[in-house]
């Protein structure tokens, strides 16, 4: 339990209302309950307020609306700041040295400090753990690989060999990281399978998602970018450049040597082809099929991929086929001949 006063404290917030009040935990805004806190993101929750049982808001400095007998926080960004109130009342264990007796681990790999390694974990030849690196049952770590400070490795992960991974990086359950592209070459109707000497590299604070597949490189690397974030069921094939702070959203796919500049967002079930570059700071929504190189900010959705507001309104005049296909119809008809052979026009 914390006062308004130790939680404004902990955001750097503004009270208004009693910096007394005592608040067991956090909520959410809809499903709420009283001595606790909840925040307002943006405007159009504001109709949720009183409706809410949350004693205590986290809001927008400019945040303006009749209280009753709530209690505000006014902080610069409500959403963050309630990410730091989440960690105040449930606080993440700090890494604990323990290797359990099951694991596998190889006399040449190296292990720095405060490091976690759960049962039946495998670390291969020349592997290299980080400090405060936590490797979760069933995880196998290949040869030559780095896992950088402060990194979780959740259950039953693959990380293949020459694969490097950065700080405070997040690898959820059943990822398979550095397994071979789809590169193939055919000849008389055979196919033939390249060899895949690149790695993977994740850079710091990349989260990657359950089931995932993140593969190597032929040639080159593949190479996610810091802060970049992979939701589920994902695969990146070889030698995809993601850049940084990246959102990509579940059952994406990028084909091979396709390269993602910084800020880039991927909505859910997006294909993207082969050798394209999507420009800094663009968007694809959902179900797109991107056949094309974005320029950096652009919208774009649809199959193929094309501008947002473009598609809408060719999706209009799509619509409306059907009743001018009728009226073109009704205007090929033949008009009536009368018995002196004029054309009726009435």
């Amino acid at each position: 339990m914390f006062t308004i006063s130790q939680i404004a404290e902990t955001v750097n917030g503004i009270i208004n209302g009693n910096p007394d009040l005592s608040i067991l935990g956090v909520c959410d805004l809809k499903n709420s309950s009283a001595d606790h806190l909840s925040y307002i993101g943006s405007d159009k929750y504001k109709e949720f307020f009183h409706q809410s049982k949350a004693s205590a808001m986290l809001v927008s400095k400019d945040f303006s609306i009749d209280r009753n007998e709530k209690t505000l926080i006014h902080v610069e960004n409500p959403a963050i700041s309630f990410i730091e109130v989440v960690h105040l009342f449930h606080p993440q264990e700090p890494p604990s040295e323990q290797i359990h007796s099951s694991a596998i681990i190889s006399p040449t790999a190296k292990i720095g400090k405060n490091v976690h390694i759960a049962a039946h974990v495998v670390l291969e030849e020349n592997v290299c753990i980080g400090d405060g690196v936590r490797i979760c049952a069933g995880a196998f770590i290949g040869e030559n690989t780095t896992i950088n400070n402060g990194t979780v490795i959740h259950p039953n992960v693959s990380i293949y060999h020459d694969v490097i991974i950065g700080k405070q990086c997040i690898i959820d359950s059943g990822s398979v990281i550095g397994a071979d592209g789809f590169g193939l070459v055919k000849d008389k109707n055979r196919y033939h399978k390249i060899p895949h000497i690149g790695r993977v590299i994740l850079k710091d604070s990349v989260w990657i998602g359950p089931n995932c597949c993140i593969d190597r490189g032929t040639l080159s690397d593949t190479v996610i970018g810091e802060g970049s974030k992979l939701d589920n069921l994902i695969h990146i094939a070889h030698n995809v450049q993601i850049g940084k702070n990246c959102a990509i959203a579940g059952q994406v796919g990028i084909a091979g040597s396709s390269i993602l500049e910084d800020n880039v967002s991927l909505a859910g079930q997006v294909g993207i082809i082969g050798h394209l570059v999507i420009g800094e700071g663009s968007t694809v929504a959902a179900k797109s099929a991107v056949f094309q190189s974005l320029d950096p900010g652009s919208f774009v959705s649809g199959v193929p991929a094309r501008n947002h507001k473009d598609r809408l309104r060719q999706d209009v005049i799509i619509n409306q086929l059907p009743d001018i296909l009728n009226r073109i119809r009704k205007l090929e008809k033949p008009l009536p001949i009368t018995e002196d052979n004029s054309i009726d026009i009435k």
